[in-house]
């Protein structure tokens, strides 16, 4: 404690210089006058009594002198002049502060922003309480397909288990539902969830309250909570609590109002209200959904997944009465929710970090060689002030100071950059990007970047300081002039070594890109299902309920229903330019979503078990007649669904190739099969095998797939084929058609197929484009480095090239001189570099498609372009500086 009060004691001292010098001043005018005062009392003459005290007090200049040392911290005063003398040194040489500005500034730009990235989806703390203790309940089927948690999943699991504190289910996935009422029909995204959701993310209303369990039961009054942003666009932040909001057609109650600062993982919700599920219609695994979790305190993730693991035999058979037969093989893959909400994307934002790292350390090599550079042709003056007195760590803050301004300027030009950049950053992925909302520059961010500043300013001063320590400053040959000085050989090996580091860092950068370029053409060669996507609009219609959709007594329901899709199909094929039109039920049955609803079953074919007894993965869709025409895939067996088929409701299924192939070995063989989860079920009859559509992205297989006719759900995704698709009037003459069917329906999330194509190439256009972005900097960077070790190599033998010229050697031998030296580095910096290529780019196997990380042909392709582009530049810097009059060279010598 002594010792920070003493430091801060002088440093206050030191920010208080002009008080400081009054005070002393006074003090030592008081006593140079009380002694003067005494003197005169004794007798002596005025004059000679201020002389004499004068002289009793000492040499007030060393008096003050040693006050000052006492007071001020002087380590800091002499930075600061050093500084100042540092900053009007570097105006003299615009040129090398331009260049080490703009190399630094985008080395702490680039690392600035993506770390503000890196921080704001993987390590901020997600927005809800207790979030070590927040769970995703997941399954995972016999072939590693993921299931979600189905209702069945949600009673059973808050029934039997030991492990949760409590237990939540919501619809899989947000739905566009029509408010209708005062004014145009409005689309909206809603969300249904069980009471305990909201309370286990510590949602604490603005006004009202949250589900209760009571508004869980069938049958309970229809109630809605809205989001904080909805109720200010629809009610003008005006009181909202018990109004009526017209939902589909059911008028329910709102009873809460969220607070604006909570968001409900990465679903931008307007409403939500109960899930009400029947118990009696409950199955396991079948169904959809999601479910959340709290475990009790100190309960780990493995104790989680083995309770769950231990309830899934009484779930089989408790919510599928009279089953016989093997379990289906699942197994329990519960993950934390930070796991839930940035899912894989954690490796892609750390790899690119590195990258950015990477390309930070190739910026601080570049500055600490101009450093290393600017500090050999500055040996005389340092020589100079070694001679006049100055220490080693005078010499040291000299060299110091300047790369603190070079630091500090091009920090914050980064933090400028990182600003600027950052936005352009998040358009990358936007749709991609989980936590989006939290990402942005901020104090920690701040704190990061300044540090990187800091640790650049060291490096660049440390690597010529580190070289000033070894070779000591050789003062008679520094005083004799700068043309004798030598650098000595431990210089030159320092800037080789830098610039062989530098090509090396450039190689693995520019092979990862050359490995991301190789992915994105092999991902366009990928057939997804589907042709012309471009001309196929896509879009959500909910119709809204008159009733409930279960039951016998509802068909009429169901038929009204499906009676409105139909006609809403025939008017939409009337539009001119329109050739075809389709839909599938749900809003989960489009390619590319990712969001596919799977079923995980032992099948029976034509009433036999599966003869290997496994359980399968499959995805199901709903499809209408017309659907994949209008895609145009192919049907490559049988035929597709007819309006016969769901008028007669027909027991009836289309299925992939992938699967038929995989199940009987040809499209051919499977049609007539027919397939059912139970014996006593005669299940459907397969009439049709269709081309393998790439419904989770083009990286990822196909899925197995069974397509059956339309369900009767209120939500539909409707595609159109036009040339027109995509276009706005295109989309009025939409809206025109479906208001002649029904007047309370709006369209929700139109966009054309090839948006949602270029979409799922999303996250790897990102890594591409960024990697590309990198690698160029580094390409850049690595040429710099090379045409200035040449260029300074040159400039330092101009006496031997002007002899060499005047006894006939051609200017030509005396370039390749330097090129051949130039190139020895080159050579060892892309050995160096094809071998950490080798190992690292193994780090990016999960994000590459159709190669491997050890490429040949990427990795040749690189290194020899790299030695290419190294030559040229070497070449014309050795041309440049050979370029010189042995006359004049020798007659200044």
């Amino acid at each position: 404690m002594g010792l920070l009060r003493e430091g801060w004691r002088r440093l206050r001292s030191t920010l208080q210089r002009q008080e400081l010098e009054d005070g002393l001043q006074d003090e030592i005018r008081f006593h140079v006058e009380s002694q003067a005062d005494k003197n005169r009392r004794a007798g002596m003459p005025p004059d000679e009594a201020r002389r004499q005290a004068l002289l009793r007090f000492g040499g007030v200049e060393q008096v003050r002198e040693r006050t000052r040392d006492e007071f001020r911290a002087t380590g800091l005063e002499d930075l600061a002049r050093d500084v100042r003398f540092g900053w009007r040194a570097l105006q003299r040489a615009p040129t090398f502060l331009a260049v080490a500005v703009i190399t630094l500034a985008l080395g702490i730009g680039a690392t600035t922003a993506m770390f503000s990235v890196v921080y704001g989806i993987l390590i901020r703390p997600l927005p809800y309480p207790d979030q070590d203790r927040l769970v995703e309940i997941v399954h995972q089927g016999a072939n590693g397909g993921q299931l979600l948690a189905s209702p069945a999943a949600y009673f059973g699991y808050r029934d039997h288990n030991r492990t949760f504190d409590a237990i939540g289910h919501w619809d899989w996935d947000s739905s566009p539902v029509t408010v209708s009422g005062d004014g145009e029909p409005e689309s909206v995204t809603s969300l249904e969830m069980t009471h305990e959701v909201l309370q286990i993310l510590g949602a604490t209303p603005v006004a009202g309250r949250t589900f209760t369990a009571a508004d869980d039961r069938t049958g309970a009054a229809p109630t809605v909570v809205i989001s904080h942003g909805y109720w200010q666009r629809r009610f003008g932040a005006t009181p909202a609590v018990g109004q009526t909001l017209m939902v589909e057609g059911v008028a329910r109650e709102i009873i809460g109002v969220l607070p604006s600062s909570f968001r409900f993982f990465d679903y931008d919700a307007d409403v939500f209200y109960p899930l009400q599920h029947v118990r009696a219609d409950a199955r396991f695994p079948s169904g959809d959904g999601r479910a959340i979790a709290r475990l009790k305190k100190g309960v780990t993730l493995e104790a989680a997944n083995a309770d769950v693991a231990r309830m899934l035999p009484l779930l089989i058979r408790e919510f599928n009465p009279g089953f016989q037969g093997p379990l289906p093989r699942i197994r329990p893959a519960l993950r934390t929710l930070k796991d839930k909400v940035v899912g894989d994307l954690g490796q892609t934002l750390w790899i690119l970090m590195g990258t950015m790292s990477l390309l930070l350390l190739m910026a601080c090599a570049n500055v600490a060689n101009l450093m290393l550079v600017r500090t050999q042709s500055r040996r005389s003056e340092l020589a100079v002030r070694s001679a006049l007195g100055a220490g080693r760590a005078a010499i040291a803050r000299v060299v110091l100071a300047e790369a603190a301004v070079v630091g500090l300027i091009g920090g914050l030009g980064g933090v400028a950059l990182a600003y600027a950049g950052l936005p352009y950053l998040l358009s990358l992925g936007v749709d991609d990007l989980p936590q989006i909302m939290t990402v942005r520059i901020d104090p920690v961010v701040l704190l990061v970047a300044a540090g990187t500043a800091v640790g650049a300013t060291l490096i660049a001063a440390g690597v010529p300081l580190a070289q000033l320590s070894a070779t000591g400053t050789p003062h008679s040959e520094a005083l004799r002039g700068t043309r004798s000085v030598s650098d000595g050989p431990g210089g030159l090996c320092t800037r080789q070594i830098l610039v062989v580091a530098q090509v090396a860092t450039a190689l693995v950068l520019l092979v990862g890109s050359g490995l991301m370029i190789r992915t994105f053409l092999e991902l366009h060669r990928v057939v997804p299902g589907f042709r012309n996507p471009d001309a196929v609009q896509t879009f959500l219609l909910t119709i809204p309920r008159t009733g409930p959709l279960g039951g016998d007594e509802n068909a009429a329901n169901r038929e009204r229903l499906l009676n409105t899709q139909r006609a809403l199909l025939d008017r939409l094929a009337a539009i001119g330019g329109v050739t075809s039109a389709g839909f599938a039920s749900g809003n989960d049955g489009l390619p590319l979503d990712g969001d596919g609803r799977q079923v995980s079953l032992i099948p029976y074919v034509d009433g036999v078990p599966a003869a290997d007894g496994l359980s399968r993965t499959w995805e199901i869709q709903n499809a209408s007649p017309g659907l994949f025409e209008t895609m145009q895939t192919r049907i490559v067996a049988g035929r597709g669904l007819t309006w016969d088929d769901v008028v007669t409701q027909r027991q009836v299924m289309l299925v992939s190739e992938g699967l038929a192939r995989k199940e009987w070995g040809s499209p051919a063989a499977a049609l007539g099969r027919r397939i059912s989860a139970f014996p006593a079920n005669p299940g459907s009859e397969i009439i049709g095998v269709v081309e393998d559509v790439h419904h989770d992205g083009l990286d990822q297989p196909a899925p197995a797939l069974i397509v059956n006719p339309p369900r009767s759900v209120p939500t539909a995704a409707f595609v159109v084929r036009s040339v027109r698709a995509g276009h706005a009037d295109f989309l009025v003459d939409l809206r025109r058609a479906i208001a002649s069917v029904h007047g309370d329906l709006s369209i929700a999330q139109p966009r054309t197929l090839g948006a949602m194509y270029r979409q799922s190439m999303g996250r790897a256009s990102m890594t591409l484009l960024l990697l590309g972005i990198t690698g160029a900097l580094a390409l850049i960077l690595g040429l710099i480095g090379v045409y200035g070790v040449v260029s300074y190599s040159v400039s330092r033998r101009r006496r031997e090239i002007g002899i060499r010229l005047a006894l006939g050697a051609r200017r030509g031998e005396v370039s390749q001189m330097f090129v051949r030296h130039a190139l020895v580095l080159v050579g060892v910096g892309v050995v160096i570099g094809l071998g950490a290529a080798a190992g690292l780019t193994r780090l990016i196997a999960s994000q590459l498609f159709g190669i491997t990380p050890l490429d040949l042909p990427t990795h040749l392709a690189v290194a020899l372009g790299l030695v290419v582009a190294a030559s040229l530049a070497s070449y014309v810097s050795a041309q440049r500086g050979s370029a010189v009059d042995p006359i004049e060279v020798l007659k200044g010598d």
